[in-house]
């Protein structure tokens, strides 16, 4: 009698596995332990301006832990926001969670947009807040200063429909973003 095969065994022997496990991977706040990134921007759009980002473990139990993260997300004003997003650099650094890439050292990423990116937290001056959304996200999550919380389970900012957002992650729905490297 042939031994029988678990689910994931039979999943990730289907022609659909790497669509599978990109859609796991991509699931917002699901692996604590996975090594993720967070780009910073000022303004939304094709010409935000990159200030900066965050390598390692950028989780939303993080950014709200860490204190000039949760004064960055929690701003209303442009000044703060920089200023916080610089001193989150340093200690995101110190107290190891990861790497910080500042805008001076250039994008540190081999993709050429922040649509591959695991959160993109941003602050518009046009609507003096801070706002959040996933690589790949079709919506902007709002933050509310007196009470900052990151969106999860049904409330998904990430692609409705992952096969595509593989195919190109930059295409509609997305948010547009900027273009920080030549595509080749």
């Amino acid at each position: 009698m042939p031994a029988k095969k678990s689910l994931l065994w039979t999943l990730l022997s289907s022609p659909l596995a790497p669509v599978i496990m990109l859609a796991y991977v991509h699931t917002i706040g699901r692996t604590r332990r996975r090594r993720r990134t967070v780009d910073f921007y000022l303004g939304r759009g094709e010409y935000a301006e990159w200030i900066g980002s965050l390598y390692g473990k950028c989780s939303p139990e993080n950014f709200l832990a860490v204190a000039p993260i949760r004064l960055e997300i929690t701003a209303t004003d442009e000044a703060v926001f920089r200023e916080a997003v610089t001193d989150a650099f340093d200690v995101w650094e110190e107290e190891r969670l990861g790497r910080a890439y500042r805008r001076e050292g250039g994008w540190p990423w081999s993709w050429n947009t922040s649509h591959i990116s695991s959160w993109i937290i941003t602050f518009d001056p046009g609507d003096g807040a801070v706002f959040a959304t996933v690589g790949g996200g079709v919506r902007w999550h709002r933050f509310d200063p007196l009470n900052p919380w990151f969106p999860e389970g049904d409330d998904s900012l990430g692609p409705p429909d992952s096969s595509a957002w593989l195919r190109d992650p930059a295409a509609p729905p997305s948010v547009p973003m900027p273009l920080m490297r030549d595509v080749p």
